[in-house]
């Protein structure tokens, strides 16, 4: 997808389906075949939906080089939200991970040590889940996936969306990427998918660096969410079905009886706390530039997330992250996690 970070976004596929509202129906058996083809099971089931449960989706945006590669899931996974979803309490989070968090990734035996976005390279989602779930001590019910292009056609069909650069010069990434040709001006802002993919992918410009640009791609994923929710035209809803159906991977399985189940979660999605979960700049020995957790930090957001599911907070610290206190050698309550 982008080759730095970006696309994800899926909370619209639940959001998408769950927005369909009354035209549910009617929209569903007009596209079963298109929603088919994004069902990728990954060895094993959940149950919430059926259930009507608290649940926790992982998205995924998969950098495949500037669009240009034969296979779009091929590349590392550059954005990754965990988003957490509460039908009893109508309320959801969504978590940025930084993709350069050094983590220990476990595969057939062996422990690699890596940034984040490895694991998706190395062994696909049936890696990047364990990985994550290991990085924050909590299960994952469900994965979404979207391209580049997905993200794209995803505002082109919702009609557009408001945003705001808040910088005086316009964002623009055409300078380091020059196939991107759109901009976005200072101010509030009407844009189209095209700038959608350059507003929320530019992070040179940004003092904030990598975490202003998540900050910009959260703020895209909640003003699409918004946008789906308020949309009351079957036509409409034509149009993010295809967006959706032709640039997504999901596990979750979109029979005839998933849509309506769907529904119970739409008042959650009203309601979105955004999360940042964050490290400190290191080089290491072997010459890269990672991101390095400090364990407080980490072990408070694994509880925000916790929380949120209505689940008993933890006061013992569980992940698979190298952590601030061991790489500084200071005793910690950390306890590794094998996924």
């Amino acid at each position: 997808m982008f080759k730095q970070n970006l696309k994800l976004f899926l909370t619209f596929l639940l959001v998408t389906l769950i927005g369909l509202g009354t035209y549910a129906g009617t929209i569903y058996f007009q596209s079963t075949g298109q929603l088919a083809k994004t069902f990728q099971n990954f060895g094993r089931q959940s149950d919430v939906i059926e259930r009507a449960e608290p649940m926790t989706l992982l998205l995924m945006g998969v950098d495949t080089g500037s669009g240009s590669r034969s296979d779009p899931w091929e590349g590392n996974s550059d954005t990754m939200l965990l988003v957490t979803v509460n039908p009893d309490t109508k309320n959801s989070t969504m978590m940025s991970l930084e993709r350069d968090i050094l983590t220990k990734i476990s595969q057939k035996g062996e422990v690699t040590e890596a940034k984040l976005n490895a694991a998706y390279a190395m062994g696909g989602a049936e890696l990047a889940i364990p990985t994550i779930e290991s990085l924050m001590n909590i299960t994952i019910d469900h994965y979404v996936m979207i391209n580049m292009q997905g993200l794209v056609e995803l505002v082109d069909a919702v009609g557009g969306i408001e945003v705001n650069n808040t910088f005086d010069f316009p964002i623009s990434i055409e300078e380091q990427e020059p196939e991107y040709k759109a901009t976005v001006k200072p101010g509030k802002q009407h844009i189209n998918g095209d700038q959608a993919l350059v507003y929320a992918r530019m992070r040179y410009q940004d003092p904030e660096g990598d975490y202003g640009r998540q900050q910009r791609q959260r703020e895209v994923i909640q003003k699409v969410v918004q946008k789906v929710l308020s949309l009351n035209s079957v036509s409409h809803y034509r149009e993010i079905l295809s967006a959706v159906s032709n640039n997504m991977q999901t596990s979750i399985d979109l029979s005839s009886n998933s849509i309506p189940k769907l529904l119970v979660y739409q008042d959650a999605f009203r309601k979105i706390k955004q999360e940042q979960l964050r490290g400190e700049d290191a080089t290491l020995a072997d010459g890269g530039s990672y991101q390095i957790v400090e364990s407080d930090h980490i072990l408070e957001m694994q509880n925000t997330l916790r929380s949120s599911l209505g689940l008993d907070t933890v006061e013992k610290l569980k992940t698979n992250a190298l952590t601030l206190n061991e790489l500084n050698g200071v005793g910690s309550e950390t306890e590794n996690m094998e996924p």
